[in-house]
Order: C-alpha cells, then sequence, then structure tokens
C-alpha cells in the first residue's frame, strides 16, 4: 500500500494499488465526516416512515381485496367472517406497532444529528398538536397498547353491497368495514377510557380512525422534512463537491471505494468515510415516493366502471 506514504488527510480510492488522491485538511474532513452521518440518520428517519406507509398500504389493499373477493365468491359463514377479522386484526396490529417505532426512533435519529438545532423538540411539539387535536390518533396509539397486552385491535368485520345510481345507471357497490367494539374497551381497566369521552356510539369504524392516525403523522413528517430540508440539502451537497473534487483531477471515471480518509502512520487508515452517490439517492428517493397524506380522511380509492356497459337491445 505504498500509494500513500504519508500521515494527513485524503480523498482516495480504499483499494490496493496506486489510484489518484487529493489531499484535504482537517477540516473539510471533519465536515464530510459530519455531513455523512448525519445523512445515516436522515436515511433511517425515512426508512422508517416509508416502514408506516408499507404497512398502510397492506392493510388499504386487504380491504380492496375483501370487497373484491365479496363481490366474486359466496361466502357468508362465521368462519368467513372471523377470518377476515382477523386478517384485518393483523395487519393493523402490524401497523401499530411499526407507528410506534416510528415514533421511538424518530427522536433517537434527531438526536444523532450535529449539531443540535432543536429539531427533537420540535418533534415532540409537533406529535403532542397531531394528538391533542385528532381522535383518530388518540385512539389508535391507546388500541395499540390494549392489543399489545390486552387483545387483537379489531372486534368485527361485516360485507356491505347497496344500489349506487349515477350517470352511469344503477350499480352495485360491494364494500368491507371492520369496527371496534366500544363496551369491550370500556371493560378493560388498562385501556386509556380517556379517549373515549364522548364516545356515544356501541361501536367504532375502525377505517375512518386508522386514516385519521396516519395524516396526523403524515403531518408530523412533512413538518419535520421542511425543518431539515436546508440542512440535508448543505449536508449532501458535501458529499456531493468531495466526489466532483475528487473526479476532477482524476485520470480514473470510476469513484468505486471513494472515501475521505485520515493516514496515519506506517499506512493505517485511522478514519474512513464512503463517498458514493447512492445514499443520498436513497433519501431522495424516499421522499419522493412518501409525500404528503394529508388528504387522507377525505379520500378513497375505488373499482367504479368509467363507463357502464349496456345490454344488447
Amino acid at each position: 500500500m505504498s500509494w500513500i506514504d504519508e500521515e494527513g488527510y485524503f480523498l482516495a480510492i480504499r483499494a490496493l494499488g496506486r489510484h489518484h488522491r487529493l489531499e484535504i485538511d482537517q477540516a473539510r474532513f471533519e465536515e464530510i465526516q459530519t455531513a455523512w452521518a448525519n445523512l445515516r440518520h436522515v436515511v433511517h428517519l425515512e426508512e422508517g416512515w416509508d416502514a408506516v406507509i408499507q404497512n398502510y398500504l397492506e392493510l388499504e389493499k386487504g380491504l380492496l381485496d375483501a370487497a373484491a373477493r365479496h363481490m366474486i365468491v359466496s361466502m357468508y359463514d362465521y368462519h368467513n367472517f372471523q377470518d377476515i377479522r382477523l386478517a384485518f386484526a393483523v395487519k393493523l396490529s402490524n401497523l401499530l406497532s411499526t407507528c410506534r417505532a416510528y415514533l421511538d426512533h424518530t427522536p433517537r435519529h434527531l438526536n444523532g444529528l450535529e449539531p443540535q438545532q432543536g429539531e427533537t423538540e420540535a418533534f415532540r411539539l409537533a406529535t403532542n398538536r397531531e394528538y391533542d387535536g385528532r381522535s383518530g390518533y388518540q385512539i389508535m396509539e391507546a388500541l395499540r397498547n390494549y392489543s399489545q397486552h390486552g387483545g387483537l385491535p379489531l372486534h368485527g368485520a361485516s360485507y356491505g353491497s347497496h344500489r349506487a345510481e349515477g350517470a352511469e345507471g344503477s350499480l352495485l357497490q360491494f364494500s368491507v368495514a371492520t369496527h371496534i367494539m366500544v363496551d369491550r374497551l370500556r371493560e378493560d381497566k388498562k385501556f386509556k377510557q380517556e379517549v373515549l369521552n364522548g364516545v356515544t356510539e356501541e361501536k367504532l369504524a375502525a377505517e375512518p380512525l386508522i386514516r385519521d392516525y396516519i395524516e396526523g403523522l403524515s403531518c408530523i413528517h412533512m413538518e419535520l422534512r421542511k425543518l431539515l430540508k436546508e440542512r440535508v440539502e448543505g449536508w449532501m451537497k458535501t458529499i456531493r463537491d468531495a466526489i466532483a473534487d475528487y473526479l476532477e483531477g482524476s485520470p480514473e471515471s470510476s469513484t468505486l471505494g471513494l472515501s475521505a480518509i485520515q493516514q496515519g502512520k506506517r499506512n493505517v487508515w485511522l478514519q474512513t468515510v464512503p463517498l458514493v452517490e447512492d445514499m443520498l439517492e436513497r433519501v431522495e428517493i424516499l421522499q419522493k415516493r412518501n409525500r404528503s397524506l394529508q388528504r387522507l380522511t377525505t379520500s378513497f380509492v375505488s373499482s367504479h366502471p368509467r363507463t357502464a356497459i349496456k345490454k344488447p337491445a
């Protein structure tokens, strides 16, 4: 490894053999090191939110699948209803656990950012605001604790069908709904009873509450992105500038293995920071894919046909 034979800080390919290297000072090395460490926390933040989205999608797709089966397959016995309820209870349990993980892990990653600029406190205030302003948020949080210690988070499922009149004529619409029995929650002394204050229904429709909860979490995450936006762009620029500076004077076109390296005596690599575009693109892809869900409670998915098929005369 004679290609580096002195102490210092360099941008270089971390591999055996002779490669181009660019000497940098300690301040720039530490700037690159901090930017990389911060971006790793940002990746974890975005992947935590992506996990919430993926679990929520599974729940919504399950509802659509069950409704389609209701339209096509005639199975209305007791066990079929219980299987539907159990399937959605499992999906909801997974979703609520993932949401709790997101809420627990996010402050840890925010605390890891350097320097600290108050994002952790902003996250706490945002979660408190959404909790206080959304019954769905309150009930789902209490339901998660209930499902962990007292039972499954859903108590029933039902099929529905009705005639829908429109410009296309009369169409039969099929649906599946899940619900929560309020009396069961009131009987459980470990359930947070104050979230049921003002609830007069015997059973609660689960889907609107779930969507309200996810919409609230989306508001929190979008606010967090906005707070971090300039800092994330700065960290990305630090990494991309280092890559560009290395390539500018390098006879090689590849940056595979490119790192910022602190070189010690006898060719010892004391510290290395990988310089790859992939992690930066990972952040950008996740942010582009998982956009705001702030209209979730006023939106729905339908397989309603665009044009009714007319019977031949």
